[in-house]
C-alpha cells in the first residue's frame, strides 16, 4: 500500500459515495478552486503571521477546503473558501497567543486531536485538550502528506484494510504519531 494522490483520493471518495444526496456528500468531496493569492495576505495579516508555509499556501488557494472532511476531522464550516473558518478558529481560541508565540495555527477539528500546521517549516502536529503544547506529535511533514494519509486512511477504513494503512503510516511517522493514525482508523 502506498499514500494515495489526490486525484486517487477525489476518485475514491466519488465512488464510496456514488447515489448518495449530494447534500450528505458536499463536506467530503474535494473540489479545485481558484481562490485568489490575496486571501493568504489577509490570513497572514489577520493572524500576525510573517511567513506561512508554501506547501499550505498552495493547497488552501487550490481547493475548497471550507466544508472538507475526511472521517472526523474538518477541515472548515460552512465557509466558501475555507480561510474565513482557518482565521475565525484561530481567533476565537482561548490559547491562539500560546499558538502564536509557537507558530502555529489551527488547520482542522477532529476527536479527539486538534490539527496544528507549523507556519515556517510546514509540519503537521496533533494535541489533545489534555496535551500541553510541548507534547503535541508530529503526525505528517506537511500539508500535502496530511492530507493523503488522511484520504488513504479514509480510503482503508472503507475497504477494511485499516491494518495495512497502520503498516504505511509505521514507515512514514514515529511511534508517537502512529498514535494518531491508529486513532484516525478506530485501530486505537
Amino acid at each position: 500500500m502506498k499514500l494515495l494522490t489526490i486525484d486517487e483520493i477525489i476518485s475514491s471518495i466519488l465512488d464510496e459515495t456514488n447515489g448518495l444526496d449530494e447534500e450528505i456528500t458536499d463536506g467530503m468531496i474535494l473540489k479545485e478552486e481558484n481562490i485568489p493569492y490575496s486571501s493568504i495576505d489577509k490570513v497572514k495579516q489577520l493572524l500576525k503571521i510573517e511567513y506561512l508555509d508554501q506547501v499550505f499556501s498552495d493547497y488552501i488557494l487550490k481547493y475548497n477546503w471550507g466544508n472538507v472532511g475526511f472521517l472526523s476531522y474538518q477541515f472548515g464550516n460552512n465557509d466558501e473558501t475555507g480561510l474565513d473558518w482557518l482565521i475565525n478558529r484561530n481567533l476565537e481560541y482561548s490559547d491562539y497567543h500560546i499558538l502564536q508565540k509557537e507558530g502555529l495555527i489551527i488547520i482542522a477539528n477532529g476527536d479527539p486531536y486538534t490539527v496544528l500546521l507549523e507556519c515556517k517549516r510546514g509540519k503537521i502536529y496533533a494535541f489533545t485538550s489534555d496535551m500541553s503544547y510541548d507534547n503535541k506529535i508530529q503526525i505528517a511533514s506537511d500539508f500535502e502528506e496530511l492530507v493523503k494519509a488522511m484520504g488513504t486512511g479514509q480510503y482503508s477504513l472503507w475497504k477494511n484494510i485499516e491494518k495495512d494503512f497502520i503498516d504505511l503510516m509505521s514507515s512514514i511517522v514515529t511511534e508517537k504519531g502512529l498514535d494518531f493514525w491508529k486513532d484516525f482508523v478506530g485501530l486505537y
